[in-house]
C-alpha cells in the first residue's frame, strides 16, 4: 500500500492524505455551480470557512467553536480542491514558483507545534 502523501490539483477530492498547504480552499462537492457555496480555507493546521454557509453548515452539525471555528481533515474528506488564491503558499506549491518541502517548512515556522 502506498503511504506517502501527495499535492492535490485543483478538482480532486481531499483526503487526509493530500498535503494542504496554507491558502489551499475546499468547496463542499454538492456547491460548485452555488453562489452560497460552503467553502474553506487551510489556516495554521486546521480548515476555518471562508463562507458564511460554510461556517452555518458545521454550526448545525455541531463542529466547531462559535468564536474561532477550527475544522479537521476528517471533517472536510470528500470536499473539492479550489484553485487557491494567488500570492498564497499553496498557490506558489501548485505554479512551481516554491516546492513541497519549503512550503511545509514555513508553514512549521510561522505556527510551530503547541
Amino acid at each position: 500500500m502506498d503511504s506517502h502523501l501527495m499535492i492535490g490539483a485543483p478538482g480532486a477530492t481531499y483526503t487526509p492524505r493530500l498535503v494542504a498547504i496554507a491558502g489551499d480552499r475546499l468547496i463542499h462537492p454538492a456547491d460548485p455551480r452555488n453562489d452560497l457555496a460552503r467553502i474553506v480555507l487551510r489556516w495554521e493546521r486546521a480548515w476555518v470557512p471562508e463562507t458564511w454557509a460554510a461556517r452555518q453548515y458545521f454550526a448545525a452539525l455541531g463542529i466547531g467553536d462559535d468564536e474561532a471555528p477550527r475544522y479537521t481533515d476528517q471533517d472536510v474528506t470528500g470536499w473539492l480542491l479550489l484553485q487557491p488564491r494567488p500570492g498564497t503558499l499553496a498557490a506558489q506549491v501548485r505554479s512551481s514558483e516554491l516546492d513541497v518541502a519549503t512550503a511545509l517548512a514555513a508553514e512549521a515556522e510561522a505556527w510551530p507545534t503547541r
